[in-house]
């Protein structure tokens, strides 16, 4: 049933779209409306400040205004939209000669197994259930931004576009232009490394 809402979801997103490229200004703000704040988190994560991010979001759905009557209902609209972004994202970087730390992943990864995955949602999940005090909270924040912002750009990249946007890997292969097994690698190893660095909050 929830898969059946998803793609009705899906569905009406590229209708709203397709209605769009055609002159419908309503469709439009629909679907500001639903994704703006996933795109601002998007951006936000990237350790980059307010100003920038509304920036960067503004520029985003000016691509999207731009470009409406070349779009084609022939992947998700949330796909479309987070490509765009992630493209403004990196030209941006680009132009503060930001240098971007390429790690290379390995391709044996056999040795990761689900218990460390279901470890690291289990603390997290423990996180965000745990009755902290605000002071507490804004550590922990703090933390988690730091960790984010430490994590190799690739890395960073995958988690933020899975934790933050809910793509699948599948969806973030298309996004970035990368194959599966290389995504799956950047997931797991920015998920080992998050659980470490953020080892102390759950105990």
């Amino acid at each position: 049933m929830k898969a059946q809402e998803n793609i009705s979801r899906q569905q009406l997103d590229q209708t709203l779209m397709l209605a769009y490229a055609k002159g419908d200004a309503a469709a439009f703000d629909l679907l500001y409306g639903k994704h703006k704040m996933a795109v601002y988190r998007f951006f936000i994560r990237q350790n980059l400040t307010t100003a920038v991010a509304e920036e960067l979001c503004q520029e985003t759905w000016f691509k999207l205004i731009n470009n409406r009557a070349s779009y084609q209902a022939n992947a998700l609209f949330t796909t479309y939209l987070f490509t765009i972004a992630r493209r403004i994202a990196i030209d941006y970087a680009q132009k503060k000669s930001v240098l971007f730390e390429k790690q290379q992943i390995e391709d044996n990864l056999s040795s990761l197994d689900n218990q460390e995955s279901n470890k690291t949602q289990q603390i997290t999940e423990k996180n965000h259930r745990s009755q902290l005090d605000a002071t507490a909270n804004q550590a922990l924040a703090t933390a988690l931004k730091q960790q984010i912002a430490a994590l190799p750009y690739e890395q960073r990249e995958v988690f933020l576009l899975k934790q933050e946007a809910g793509f699948s890997i599948d969806e973030i292969a298309k996004i970035t232009f990368q194959n599966k097994e290389k995504v799956k690698s950047c997931w797991r190893y920015a998920l080992q490394k998050m659980r470490k660095g953020l080892s102390f909050y759950g105990n």
